[in-house]
C-alpha cells in the first residue's frame, strides 16, 4: 500500500513539473513573439521612414530640376532677345532692288544706304543716301554711311569682295535664281536683321497663297513651254535653272529646254533648228533691260517665216511677260508672278 501511495505521489510531482515547464515555455514563446513583433514593427517604421524620406528627396530633386530647366529656358530666351536686339540695331545697306523690297516688307527702318536705281524704290527709304550701281557700288558712298551689313546679290560676290577688301563690313549674298530661293531669303534676312517673327508670318501667308494657286491648276495637263529671254541685240533660252523656269516647273509645266543645259546655267544660246524640234505648246517672251526696245526686237524676229510655223505661234500661245513681275532673277513680286503664270499656262 505504501508503495502504491509513493508511486501516486511521484506521478503527481512529475505532472506538476511538466505543467510548470509548459507554462514557462508558453511564456517564453509569447515573449519571443511579442519581441519579434516589436522588432518587425520597428523595422517597418524605419523602412516607411526611409521611403518617405526617399520620396521627399525625389520630389525635391524633381522640383529642383524643374526650376533649373525653367532657368535654362529663361536664360536662352533672354540670350535670343539680346541677339534679336543686336541684329535689329545693325546699320544696313540694301545693295540690290530685291534687298530693298525685302527689307521694306520686313519693316526694317535702320537702312542707312540703298542702291541707285531708275526703278521706284520703297517709299520707306526715300531719304536714305544712294550708294551707286548694284553691280559696282561707289565705295566712298558706302563707307560714308558706316554700315554694319551690306546685302547684295550672289552673282556679284566676287566683285564686291574685291571692292570691300579691308573694310570691317559684314556681307550677305542672296541667291534669287528660283521661286524657292526668294521664299527662303525672306526667312534668312529676317533672322539676320532681328525680324524672325515677321519673316515667319510672311512665309506662312505666302505658302497659304501658293497652295491656293496650285489648287486651281489641272495636274493632268502638262503644257510644254519655251521661254525666250530677249534683249535688243540677242536672244537666249531660259532653262529650268532660271527664275522664270522655276515658276513653270512649280506649276507643273514642262520646260522643253530642260535637257539642253549641260551645266546649271539659267540662260543658254540656241539654234532655230533646236527650237523647231522642240515645237512647244506655249512660248514665253522675257525681257530685262529696255523692255520696249526688246519687245520690238521680238516682234521683228517673230515675223520671220520660221516662227510662224511653230504650233505655239499658230495657236496664238505667245505671251510677253510683264517685267514688273518676271525678271532675270527673282523679286518680291514672286507670288503675283506665280499667279500670273498659272493663268497663262492653264487659262
Amino acid at each position: 500500500m505504501k508503495q502504491i501511495n509513493l508511486i501516486i505521489a511521484l506521478v503527481l510531482c512529475m505532472s506538476l513539473i511538466i505543467a510548470g515547464c509548459d507554462k514557462k515555455g508558453n511564456e517564453e514563446n509569447n515573449s519571443e513573439t511579442i519581441g519579434s513583433n516589436v522588432i518587425k514593427s520597428n523595422e517597418e517604421d524605419k523602412t516607411q521612414a526611409r521611403d518617405y524620406k526617399a520620396k521627399d528627396n525625389t520630389e525635391d530633386k524633381a522640383e529642383a530640376n524643374s526650376d533649373n530647366a525653367d532657368d535654362i529656358v529663361e536664360k536662352e530666351e533672354d540670350e535670343a532677345d539680346k541677339a534679336d536686339n543686336a541684329a535689329a540695331d545693325k546699320k544696313i545697306v540694301a545693295g540690290t532692288f530685291m534687298a530693298a523690297e525685302l527689307l521694306d516688307i520686313l519693316e526694317v527702318d535702320n537702312v542707312v544706304g540703298i542702291l541707285s536705281s531708275s526703278k521706284t524704290l520703297p517709299t520707306r527709304y526715300d531719304d536714305v543716301p544712294r550708294v551707286g550701281n548694284p553691280m559696282k557700288p561707289d565705295l566712298e558712298s558706302v563707307v560714308a554711311v558706316d554700315p554694319d551689313l551690306y546685302i547684295a546679290d550672289a552673282n556679284v560676290k566676287e566683285t564686291l569682295e574685291e571692292l570691300f577688301k579691308g573694310q570691317d563690313l559684314e556681307k550677305m549674298y542672296l541667291t534669287n535664281n528660283s521661286y524657292d530661293d526668294v521664299l527662303n531669303n525672306i526667312q534668312l534676312v529676317g533672322d539676320i536683321v532681328g525680324k524672325s517673327d515677321k519673316a515667319n508670318e510672311l512665309v506662312s501667308e505666302m505658302k497659304e497663297k501658293e497652295a491656293e494657286i496650285l489648287s486651281t491648276i489641272n495636274e493632268d495637263e502638262k503644257p510644254e513651254v519655251l521661254i525666250i529671254f530677249g534683249t535688243p541685240e540677242s536672244f537666249m533660252i531660259a532653262t529650268q535653272y532660271s527664275y522664270t523656269g522655276s515658276l513653270v516647273e512649280k506649276l507643273g509645266g514642262v520646260n522643253v529646254a530642260s535637257g539642253l543645259a549641260t551645266r546649271p546655267a539659267p540662260y543658254i544660246s540656241f539654234s532655230l533648228e533646236t527650237v523647231a524640234e522642240l515645237n512647244p505648246d506655249i512660248i514665253l517672251r522675257l525681257t530685262h533691260a529696255n523692255p520696249e526696245e526688246s519687245k520690238k526686237a521680238f516682234d521683228a524676229e517673230f515675223e520671220k517665216g520660221f516662227w510662224v510655223n511653230l504650233d505655239a505661234v499658230k495657236n496664238g500661245n505667245v505671251y510677253d511677260l510683264d517685267p514688273q513681275y518676271f525678271g532675270v532673277s527673282g523679286n518680291m513680286q514672286f507670288m503675283k508672278a506665280l499667279e500670273e503664270m498659272a493663268k497663262i499656262l492653264y487659262q
